[in-house]
């Protein structure tokens, strides 16, 4: 079976921090039913119930702490887990049965593992275009470190787009004031190119006193923001409450001089200070 990515927050592979402290683990109970296993590589595919102060309901691939708890498990499976989340990674500790019904929905829009890139790979130069509504693909931010996440404007959940903004923002004024950081450019990418134009991103960069010479927001066709999202594991589908409220999820990257990923920060559980620190790691650009 060919383990899914649907819309969902992808914790299953947070990668290291460039921090050598180690950070407290939180747990959370997830309720949900099993929609596809994964046993040779110890992940299972879930789609949730809400986690109270943590995500939305989604559907997601978990990994799990020890096979031994998919051993008497199958697809339609009704469970409640124990969802543990830490800096460097993310899993199921715990897993009991509830119950079994028929699975409602397995054909959702996937991303494979294989789509999303991973540290080394060079960075797509999709035809982005920015709040100027010039041309704005990655290529012509070579020779400059780059930190790119995704948002959108209209998002009205304040710990997720609303929170990247915010992070952005304080990383803006650290890189203005740090030694060292002066080429790095910061990049918001818009999955929502419907209500998301060139002068939309422009008013929102304008209220996030984003300076353009470091700050950008780009967005591009549907097609190609959907591939280009994708790359890092994002997903933005709208959803049942309205068609301009979109169930997704984040991801924050770090890009070196050269157009390659370095890392990819999935999820909101990280800090201005996490994103400065692996800037700080990744290799200046030759002057």
């Amino acid at each position: 079976m060919t383990l899914r990515i649907t819309c969902g927050l992808c914790v299953a592979a947070i990668v290291a921090s460039a921090c050598s402290r180690t950070a407290p683990t939180k747990e959370y109970q997830l309720k949900g039913q099993i929609l596809d296993m994964k046993p040779e590589t110890n992940e299972v595919l879930v789609k949730h119930e809400d986690i109270p102060g943590f995500m939305p309901a989604m559907t997601m691939p978990y990994k799990v702490g020890d096979a031994k708890i998919l051993a008497d498990k199958q697809a339609g499976d009704l469970i409640t887990a124990t969802l543990v989340v830490g800096e460097t990674e993310a899993h199921l500790s715990k897993m009991d049965k509830t119950g079994h019904a028929p699975i409602e929905d397995a054909t959702a829009p996937a991303i494979t593992e294989s789509q999303i890139l991973k540290p080394g790979d060079a960075v797509p130069d999709t035809a982005l275009v920015d709040e100027n509504n010039a041309a704005r693909p990655l290529t012509s931010l070579k020779g400059h470190r780059v930190a790119l996440t995704f948002m959108y404007t209209r998002c009205p959940q304040p710990d997720f787009c609303p929170l990247m903004d915010r992070n952005f923002a304080a990383v803006q004024n650290e890189i203005k004031k740090t030694p060292g950081l002066g080429d790095v450019q910061l990049v918001s990418v818009s999955f929502d190119p419907a209500n998301d134009t060139p002068a939309v991103l422009k008013t929102h960069a304008r209220a996030l006193q984003a300076d353009p010479a470091v700050w950008h927001f780009v967005t591009a066709n549907a097609a190609d923001i959907k591939g280009f999202s994708a790359k890092f594991g994002v997903t933005a589908e709208p959803s049942d409450e309205s068609p301009a409220v979109l169930t997704h999820n984040l991801s924050t990257a770090v890009i070196d001089a050269d157009g390659r990923l370095v890392k990819i920060r999935p999820g909101n559980m990280w800090t201005p200070a996490d994103l400065i620190a692996d800037l700080k790691a990744a290799p200046a650009p030759a002057r």
